[in-house]
């Protein structure tokens, strides 16, 4: 059956396996990123121009209306280039390459797909011009250069340092983001988990001390009406950037759930309600799973009523103005995140809605996404999302993206964990064997963005090998499968050259944190005993309640440990095992013991 969604100036035409798009007679003529476009800008000789952003992204809906609406912006770039535009959200390979240049990004390549200028954000139509004909110019004199700032390909060779030395740049790294930090982008937990297990692991006071002021100065952008944390705030705390993007709120549960396990600080605690709050009332599908965003923009404001009085208002004076627009598009990658959110909230308070609604996301997301070859798809065409109005391309052809199934594997084995439920665990087995048949090189290791597709720049994603890496060797673990464990080390060596670590910069929170995890090792909290017997289920509630990044808590067949009188607990890595535990009050205790033990200069 085919489908149909109208999307401003745009027809979607979805299929099972493939997407064709019809273009309106006016405007820029879009084309997809696909090896069939680059291959004709080569034919014709035609320059290549890059338009790269999401349905959340203010600058990219004023370029969208201010400049590629204009009339000669449109005859320049029609006559002149082979334009392409990509979703970033539905195509993360493409988004995570032009993230330097978030967002929007715009790029110019050469006929041969040489990428030859690229720059950050919205040009009015003059400016934007002058940029095309200078391109033009130099393409007709034959004078382009290749940009020295051009998205980094894969290694060449796996990189060669120790995983501990490269731990060690990687702490630095991080302090000097966080270093006299008083505002920032929050799209991402990962940094301050980093922190936050350092001081776990090794009692690093300094990293604690940096966590809590970013964490306290985040506190600034949570919405105290409707809940939610903005995305950003700028040069001071308080000076906020009123988009409600779904990363954001992924990356609040995340982090202040650590945080409140850690410190039992109960604003950090309020914290994670106040977005739990805003999700379930505002972000929430039917089924289970979570839009992309709520846009700082909405029908019938007056443009003289800033976005920011909105939110200065009460429930009821907002309500009177109407709701701004929700971009009703799901993607898998950053609803893993939410649903990873949501089992640490759980671990955090133990408060049972917060893991019912990860289950519930979960359950979509396998059912729905979750390929029979066990990859998941990153986007599928939704009934709410036929409403709206879009001004960036969108495309469901299927692709096992390595973003979806990295995020995607972390949230279904944490599920697994926390509820000991073996749909999950079987789920995150599937995704991580199609994770090495679909998109690791055997040769080098490591895992691609995408499948190739015949277009230029094919690479080896650092943060989305990572979080692959994290997920990987602790599923190896579980499963006792050296071949997962052995992928995970491979990734890292294959993504971390020091071009890519430098070109991150400060993007490498899944790096930092898959880093302290493989190096410090995994806690494994096995519990030995008939799975109805309520002193089972008090031990492994015990282990699931107790912070620890690194634990797995299961049962264990009697066979690798003895069947004893009671249920036992026993907290091993490949070091060291503690006797048997009895008492659910031991079991902080001596899962304490997996963090004291471990030397800092190993």
């Amino acid at each position: 059956m085919i489908k149909q969604i109208a999307l401003r100036g745009l027809i979607l035409t979805s299929t099972a396996l493939t997407s064709t798009i019809s273009w309106a007679s006016e405007g820029i003529q879009w084309r997809e990123w696909s090896a069939s476009t680059f291959a004709e800008a080569k034919d014709k000789n035609r320059l290549i121009l890059i338009n790269v952003g999401h349905e959340g992204c203010t600058a990219c809906r004023f370029m969208e209306e201010n400049t590629f609406s204009n009339a000669d912006v449109i005859a320049l770039v029609n006559k002149n280039f082979i334009a392409i535009q990509v979703d970033s959200e539905a195509r993360p390979d493409i988004g995570e390459r032009y993230s330097d240049w978030a967002w929007p990004a715009n790029a110019f390549m050469r006929p041969d797909g040489t990428q030859v200028l690229a720059f950050a954000g919205s040009r009015r139509p003059n400016r934007y011009m002058k940029v095309l004909n200078e391109v033009i110019d130099g393409h007709a004199a034959g004078n382009l250069s290749p940009d020295k700032l051009a998205p980094y390909g894969a290694a060449q060779a796996p990189a060669s340092t120790e995983l501990t030395e490269l731990r060690d740049q990687l702490r630095a790294l991080q302090d000097n983001v966080f270093k006299n930090k008083t505002s920032g982008v929050f799209e991402s937990a990962e940094p301050l988990r980093h922190l936050l297990l350092r001081n776990h692991l090794y009692g690093d006071r300094n990293a604690l001390t940096i966590a809590q002021a970013a964490l306290d100065g985040h506190l600034n952008q949570l919405d105290p009406v409707w809940g939610g944390m903005f995305y950003a705030s700028f040069g001071k705390w308080t000076n906020v950037a009123n988009e409600l993007r779904l990363e954001s709120q992924a990356a609040t549960l995340q982090a202040y759930a650590d945080a409140y396990q850690l410190t039992n600080d109960p604003k950090y605690r309020a914290a994670i309600a106040n977005v739990d709050r805003y999700l379930t009332k505002f972000l929430r599908s039917k089924q289970g799973m979570f839009f992309a965003n709520q846009q700082d923009r909405m029908k019938g404001l007056s443009s003289e009523f800033d976005i920011s009085e909105y939110y200065a208002l009460g429930d009821k004076a907002r309500r009177s103005h109407g709701i701004p627009t929700i971009d009703h598009a799901i993607y898998s990658d950053v609803n893993a995140r939410v649903i990873l959110g949501y089992v640490f909230a759980f671990q955090a308070t133990g408060e049972q809605h917060y893991l019912d609604t990860a289950r519930a996301a979960g359950k979509q997301l396998i059912r729905d996404r979750q390929t029979k070859d066990g990859w998941i798809i990153q986007f599928k065409p939704g009934e709410e999302l036929s409403g709206d109005e879009r001004i960036h391309v969108l495309t469901d052809k299927p692709l096992p993206y390595l973003r979806t199934q990295a995020h995607s594997g972390l949230a279904l084995l944490n599920l697994y964990t926390v509820s000991g439920d073996a749909l999950w665990r079987k789920a995150a087995v599937q995704v991580a064997n199609a994770l090495l048949t679909t998109l690791e090189d055997p040769k080098l290791g490591g895992f691609y963005g995408a499948p190739d597709d015949g277009t230029p720049g094919r690479r080896k994603p650092l943060e989305d090998n990572a979080a692959a890496a994290q997920f990987l060797y602790l599923l190896g673990v579980l499963e006792k499968e050296d071949k997962f464990k052995v992928a995970a080390k491979r990734a890292i060596r294959a993504s971390a050259s020091p071009t890519a670590v430098r070109r991150e910069g400060r993007i490498t929170g899944n790096l930092a944190m898959a880093l302290e995890i493989m190096t410090a090792g995994y806690v494994e909290l096995s519990v030995v005993g008939d799975e109805a017997d309520s002193r089972t289920k008090t031990l492994l509630k015990a282990g699931r309640s107790v912070y620890e990044p690194r634990k797995l808590v299961h049962i264990e067949p009697v066979g690798r440990y003895p069947k004893r009188d009671a249920p036992a607990m026993y907290i091993c890595n490949d070091e060291r095992c503690t006797v048997p535990i009895y008492d659910p009050a031991e079991v902080s205790v001596q899962a304490r013991l997996f963090t004291s033990q471990v030397d800092l200069s190993n």
